[in-house]
Parts: structure tokens; C-alpha cells; sequence
């Protein structure tokens, strides 16, 4: 087949070694494990910002956050910017987006030839912000990242339209059990066509994303008291560097009880079995149809999932449990049973795609495609990873780079943090303060300033999201919540909503 059919599956908040196939103990993935022997799965995938929005809409356009100012959830993408989705559709190959892609606001289509959503984003309204973004700001803090580990385990036994994930009675299943359903049916059509033309499509999936609430029989396949503690899990915890104790803190996550923990991590590896059981029904579809030698197959996530470890739940930090993703491609003509540790990063998957589709990759995108580095042949890459942070619950933006044995991350009006990841891959001890890798930030820092201007970077994103006073102040450094709430009650600032609602 010269064209052959690209699927993307794109689960969300997927720790990347919490699958069978990486040698996890306990998480049970049968599907995601055939599919990985079956092709090549990477070990140093990461995505490029460790949250919803900014991380798809890097990797559907295939460039970094910074050249598209999506610098967190609510902030719209430019409808005028080339995605992968819009190449495909002009060169005859349609593409169907089902389930979460995160656009923002009233541009929802992102491309796509057709397009069915549940979840849709909201844009903040109005943007840029006129009032600065409460959460990063000192003295924030978010009670219900707390209570979804309180409420964690079995979700209720009742049947939802999907549209109430958030909710810790219910969480994401049903969202994803419609979406799989709708992939189905397209696969069951597809295989139906007597001419077989190429096509595309991409499945939103949003578990393991919190709300960590699971079906009964997922919530029993793991017994809380067998399950291995994550390392570091201390609440609070004085490691930390200063930037990420300020993001424990707006976590309000106290101290977290070992009951707690375990049942909150049985939910999750819950989570990540009963996506693979969806992702499993796709597959079987494929092949019951006949499709499945003839296509591309790319299994992702958006972000990763620190589920404890160093004393942090969720995503929006630079260790490897929140920045890495799991990463496994397999297709016609592409080897078996591959294991790659060359870094990668998901603005990669643009220029793969291209490649899959016989089209060219524009020049202004830093990705390069997959496909060399899988088949062994000569390729023009480089050596490093990037992702960086602008979001929520962190005062300050960080950019993070891994090159070799290091792992490097510059956080703008603080200090780095560096870590020897081949030695060190637990990330305990940061070597920023030793003299002795002072050669080593540098050359880091050198490398990141190639690639973006941290404070310019910077800059720009706390404008959008009204951190940044008329006067130059950059509030991040000069207020707190409780000051903010005092001067929105006298009007000098709008009451804008923290968070993006959909209207």
C-alpha cells in the first residue's frame, strides 16, 4: 500500500513506566504490550509543556509552546497555524479527530476533515487576561486537587453522556467508552468502503486523568496493600527546589495518609487497564476489518502523572513521572520488537505524520519524524529533549532540557536544577549546587538560549495572562492571592475568572 492509514490513540496524564511492556510489576496492559512487540517503543519520550492544551497544541502543529504562545489551558490557538490535521485534508487524505484535543474556544476543528467532541475547552474570556492569573501567584492554593485523592476508587455504577468527567462520582469513563465506541464505528465503515483510500484518525482518550475513580472490576484487579509506594513521597517535602515546594503547596495536599495513597494509586493503575481494554477494542476492529498492515499506529500520551512521587501529584513539573510520556509506534515496513533511548520529544509526531503521508515538512518546525530513527537510518537529529511551563500552580516558567546522561532545568528568577538521569533516575539528588558541574549549567544554558529566550519567553506569557502590571510589574514576584481579592473588591482589576468556562 503506498499510502498507508495513520491512527493515533493520545491517552491523557499516562505515568511512562506504568505499562507492562516497560517492565512495570503491577500495571496490567496486555493491549498497549502486543502493540509495542509489534513495533518500536521509545524510553526518553517527552512531551513539550506538561499540561492539557499546550502539549496538543505543540504537537498538532509541531512546534513548541513558545512559537505558538500556548502557554496554558484557555489560551486560544491561532486558527491561521498549519496543523498536521489541515496538511493531511488538503492533500486528499481525510482526517477525523474523536474525543479531547483541547483547542480552546470557538475554533474546536483544528483541521480536521471531520471532528466529534464531548469535553470542549473554553477560552479565557477576555484574552490576554486583564487580571492576572491567581494561580501563580503567592499564597495560592487549589483545595480540590486534595479532595480527588480522598474521593479515590470505585466510581459510581451508573451510565453518563460523557459530559460529567470532572465529577469524582464518575470521572472519565464513560467519556472514553463513547469515544471508543465512535472509533469503532469509523473503523467499521472504513472497512465496509470497496475502494480503500488512505485516511487519518486521531482518538482523544482522557483516562488516567484525574478524577482517579475507576469501575469496580478495574478497582479490584489491584489490592491497595500489595502496590509499591512511590519514592520520595514525602508531604510536605524539603527537597524540594523552591519553585516546586511553592507547587506543592498550591496543591493543598498536607499530609497525605499511606491509605490514602495506596487506594488513590490502585484507581489509578485502575485507570490505565481499563484504557487498555479501549484501546484494545480499536485494535481488534483494525484487524477484524482488514486494515490493521496497512496502518500506522502511534499510542501516546499528552503528559505524564507524578502519582506521589516526591511528594507531588498530577503533572506541571519537570520530573520524569510529569514531563515523560509513554511513546510506541508500529506500522507496515516498520520493525518488531524495537526499543529506542534516543530522545524524543511529541513535536515530532508533526514532521512522523508528514512522512507516514508521503508530504513534506515545513522548515520553520523543530521536529523531526520517528521513522529514521525506528529503521535505522541516517537522520538529522538532535541529541536533546525540550519542554518548558508557564501554567498553573508554579510562580515562574521553567524550561527543561536532557542531553546524555543530565537533565537540566532553567526556571526564570530562581535557581537550576540538574540531575545525572543515568546514574540518578530516581532524580534525588540535584547536582545545581555543586562547583563541580558549573561547566555543565553552562553548557546547558547555552544550548537553551539557542533554542528560546527564557525571559523574553516568559515575558510574553505572563502579559497574556495579565501578570505583568502596566508599569512593568511582574506580580508573580509582588503579590499574593489575598492582595489580588483586595484590589479586584475595589475595581482596580476586572473580576475575571481564574479558569476558563465554557459558555
Amino acid at each position: 500500500m503506498s499510502n498507508p492509514n495513520i491512527l493515533v490513540i493520545c491517552s491523557d496524564q499516562h505515568h511512562p513506566l506504568m505499562t507492562g511492556y516497560r517492565g512495570h510489576p503491577h500495571v496490567k496492559t496486555p493491549n498497549l504490550d502486543a502493540l509495542a512487540s509489534e513495533g518500536t517503543c521509545f524510553t526518553r519520550a517527552y512531551c513539550n509543556s506538561p499540561v492539557c492544551t499546550p502539549s496538543r497544541m505543540s504537537f498538532i502543529t509541531g512546534k513548541y509552546t513558545h512559537q505558538i504562545d500556548s502557554w496554558f489551558i484557555g489560551c486560544p490557538l491561532d486558527p491561521e497555524e498549519s496543523t498536521w490535521a489541515r496538511r493531511l485534508h488538503e492533500a486528499g487524505i481525510p482526517s477525523t479527530m474523536l474525543g479531547k484535543m483541547d483547542f480552546c474556544g470557538d475554533y474546536q476543528d483544528g483541521g480536521f476533515t471531520e471532528h466529534r467532541i464531548i469535553e470542549r475547552r473554553a477560552a479565557f474570556q477576555p484574552y490576554p487576561r486583564g487580571t492576572p492569573m491567581d494561580s501563580r501567584l503567592n499564597g495560592y492554593i487549589r483545595p480540590d486537587k486534595r479532595k480527588h485523592l480522598e474521593h479515590a476508587g470505585i466510581r459510581e455504577n451508573i451510565v453518563t453522556d460523557g459530559h460529567h468527567g470532572h465529577d469524582d462520582r464518575f470521572g472519565f469513563y464513560d467519556h472514553d467508552r463513547i469515544v471508543t465506541g465512535w472509533a469503532v464505528d469509523y473503523l467499521k465503515r472504513k472497512g465496509q468502503k470497496a475502494e480503500r483510500k488512505p485516511w487519518a484518525l486521531y482518538v482523544g482518550l482522557l483516562y488516567p486523568h484525574w478524577p482517579f475513580t475507576v469501575p469496580e472490576k478495574y478497582f479490584n484487579l489491584y489490592d491497595p496493600d500489595n502496590l509499591d509506594m512511590p519514592h520520595d513521597a514525602s508531604f510536605p517535602n524539603d527537597r524540594l527546589h523552591p519553585q516546586l515546594k511553592h507547587f506543592q503547596n498550591a496543591l493543598d495536599l498536607g499530609d497525605v495518609s499511606e491509605e490514602t495513597m495506596r487506594k488513590t494509586i490502585a484507581a489509578y493503575y485502575g485507570m490505565i487497564t481499563a484504557m487498555d481494554d479501549m484501546i484494545g477494542r480499536i485494535v481488534a476492529e483494525l484487524k477484524a476489518q482488514g486494515l490493521y498492515d496497512d496502518t500506522y499506529i502511534v499510542y501516546m500520551s499528552d503528559h505524564g502523572e507524578s502519582l506521589g512521587e516526591h511528594g507531588l501529584f498530577y503533572k506541571q513539573c519537570s520530573y520524569e513521572g510529569s514531563v515523560g510520556v509513554p511513546l510506541i509506534v508500529k506500522g507496515p515496513g516498520l520493525p518488531a520488537g524495537r526499543r529506542i533511548d534516543h530522545p524524543v520529544t511529541l513535536v515530532d509526531l508533526y514532521p512522523t505524520v508528514m512522512e507516514m503521508a508521503g508530504l513534506a515538512t515545513e522548515a520553520d518546525r523543530p521536529g523531526r519524524s520517528w521513522l529514521p530513527l525506528i529503521q535505522g537510518r541516517e537522520h538529522e537529529r538532535p541529541d536533546y529533549a525540550f519542554s518548558e511551563y508557564h501554567g498553573n500552580f508554579l510562580k515562574q516558567s521553567w524550561y527543561m532540557l536532557t542531553d546524555g546522561d543530565y537533565k537540566y532545568t532553567y526556571y526564570v528568577f530562581d535557581r537550576p536544577s540538574l540531575f545525572h538521569v543515568k546514574e540518578d533516575p530516581l532524580e534525588m539528588n540535584d547536582l545545581a549546587g555543586d562547583a563541580r558541574y558549573a561547566s555543565v549549567l553552562e553548557r546547558f544554558e547555552r544550548r537553551l538560549r539557542d533554542i528560546v529566550d527564557p525571559e523574553a519567553a516568559d515575558l510574553r506569557s505572563k502579559k497574556d495572562l495579565g501578570l505583568i502590571g502596566k508599569d512593568g510589574t511582574d506580580y508573580t514576584l509582588t503579590m499574593s492571592v489575598t492582595e489580588l481579592e483586595r484590589r479586584i473588591k475595589l475595581g482596580e482589576f476586572p473580576n475575571e475568572p481564574g479558569f476558563p468556562v465554557w459558555r
